[in-house]
C-alpha cells in the first residue's frame, strides 16, 4: 500500500483492519476466491489505480511513524491522565 500498489489480503487477522477500504479482501485459505480478485484487479486498471492511491493515502494518515506515535501518546495519556 505504500508503493501504490493494490493490495489483496486475507480477512485473517487485523490484515482487513489495516487493508481497510484500501483494497480486497478474500476468505483466508480460499484459493479461488484469490484467484478470482486477482482476475478482478487484472482487468480493471481503473480499480487497480483508485485502490493504489486510497492506499496510499491509508498509509500516510494512518501508518506513517508520526501517525503511530500519535495514537500510542494518545492512548498513554487516556490510561494515565496523570503524565
Amino acid at each position: 500500500m505504500a508503493c501504490g500498489v493494490p493490495v489483496i489480503g486475507s480477512d485473517a487477522g487485523a490484515i482487513p483492519e489495516v487493508i481497510g477500504d484500501a483494497g480486497l479482501l478474500f476468505p483466508a485459505g480460499d484459493a479461488a476466491a484469490l484467484a478470482e480478485r486477482l482476475e478482478t484487479l487484472r482487468g480493471d486498471a481503473d480499480r487497480r489505480r483508485a485502490l493504489g492511491e486510497r492506499g496510499r493515502s491509508r498509509v500516510l494518515t494512518s501508518f506513517t511513524d508520526a501517525a503511530i506515535a500519535g495514537r500510542t501518546v494518545a492512548f498513554w495519556r487516556e490510561v494515565c491522565p496523570c503524565a
